[in-house]
């Protein structure tokens, strides 16, 4: 199971939503203090996971390959083993990684309580008692911590932290540069996206490279991202941005237009993010802008993958079958086995894998906002609360 690809905690308040603002009336979000940290709580609860549940392990780094040895040896007691059961077994009702992150995370820092408990309240209603559900977590967090603190293990993963650290504070300017490009580009309302401190954590040895995540406790967004991959770390502060927007669209969008939002989206995001068109919203805003539209590109069409497809030969399409886990499963669905196979079925993978109607429908209003001839006194929420919903 991976980290919820890309969690966000939304701190929006439930208001009654007033109508669009005036131009006129947006406080452009402030480029927020950029703080490298560690977050103990997060590291050792991704290692209790990983040691209870061995299909969750993403990569195979050396790392890696040291901490399952290590629970190999060491595995844990039945006391978290059993509570973790428990949690398991309730995660087709919402309990899952992202509840016991948020709730990590206030280990030692009882200021991010408050939010944490609203969140849960608001978007995991059926967790009636989330202070015992609290408690449990800080206790695993405790048993495990002193003797996992006394192996040559947990030096070595402290030590790949401070690495971690030294590097990206070297590189604090060009993730402040990064930040300040997408603020100019969003100019997100302050109110809205209320952030003024952002959290780097080092990176976590026990995910793969695009894993990662975003946690907003009031005007705190805590982000969790591998240093290799900088597109995930523009990705993860977007949705502090894009949520909270998402958030605002939603109390105007109808039942249909829910419905036709979810139908539009990319089967390949259902399969990771389910049928539910708001999680589908935010993650399509976020790639189409991220992966997309900034790097100049656009989406991709039936007539691009074709071209794409017709110079792979043989021996590349079984080294990339090999490599790629999501490819092969993907090509068994559709009982591709050679190159002949996916040319032929090219039409029909398309259609299952790649085709995005709702990322084509967002790139356009992308493309329409930055044509805007006056940029300056409008911003990317009042475009999209405006135009998108006329679009659907």
């Amino acid at each position: 199971m991976e980290l919820s690809k890309e969690i966000f905690i939304s701190s929006y308040e439930n208001k009654k939503e007033p109508k669009i603002q005036k131009k006129a009336n947006i406080q452009i979000l402030k480029t927020p203090n950029i703080i490298i940290q560690e977050e103990e709580s997060a590291q050792l609860l991704s290692l209790i996971l990983k040691a209870k549940f061995p299909e969750w392990w993403e990569t195979d780094t050396p790392l890696a390959k040291m901490t399952k040895k290590y629970f190999e040896n060491n595995p844990l007691s039945k006391e978290i083993s059993n509570f973790l059961d428990n949690i398991h077994a309730l995660q087709e009702n919402g309990v899952d990684e992202e509840v016991l992150y948020v709730l990590a995370l206030t280990y030692k820092h009882t200021e991010r309580t408050k939010k944490a408990f609203e969140m849960i309240k608001k978007n995991k209603s059926y967790i009636k008692n989330p202070q015992e559900l609290q408690l449990k977590i800080f206790k695993a967090i405790e048993a495990i911590k002193k003797p996992f603190s006394y192996s040559s293990l947990s030096e070595k993963i402290n030590n790949k932290a401070l690495e971690d650290k030294e590097i990206r504070t070297k590189d604090l300017w060009e993730i402040k540069t990064k930040i300040e490009e997408l603020i100019n580009f969003f100019r997100p309302d302050s109110i809205t996206s209320n952030i003024k401190r952002v959290i780097l954590m080092p990176t976590d040895p026990l995910y793969k490279k695009n894993s990662g995540a975003a946690f907003v406790f009031g005007d705190e967004l805590i982000l969790k991202s591998n240093i290799e991959n900088k597109d995930n770390l523009n990705h993860e502060f977007l949705h502090g941005i894009i949520n909270p927007i998402v958030d605002k669209l939603s109390r105007q969008l109808t039942d249909k237009q829910r419905e036709k939002i979810s139908q539009l989206a990319n089967k390949k995001l259902k399969q990771d993010y389910g049928e539910d068109y708001y999680s589908l919203l935010c993650e399509e805003l976020i790639r189409t802008y991220n992966d997309v539209f900034s790097k100049g590109e656009r989406p991709v069409t039936y007539w691009d993958f074709k071209q794409k497809i017709s110079g792979i030969t043989e021996e590349e399409f079984q080294s990339f079958l090999s490599q790629s886990e999501s490819f092969k499963i993907n090509c068994k669905k559709t009982n591709i086995i050679n190159i002949d196979d996916f040319r032929n079925k090219s039409q029909e993978y398309f259609k299952q894998f790649i085709e995005n109607d709702l990322r084509r429908l967002i790139f356009e209003c992308y493309e329409e906002y930055s044509n805007q001839s006056n940029k300056d006194d409008g911003n990317f929420e009042w475009f999209i609360l405006e135009k998108f919903i006329n679009k659907i």
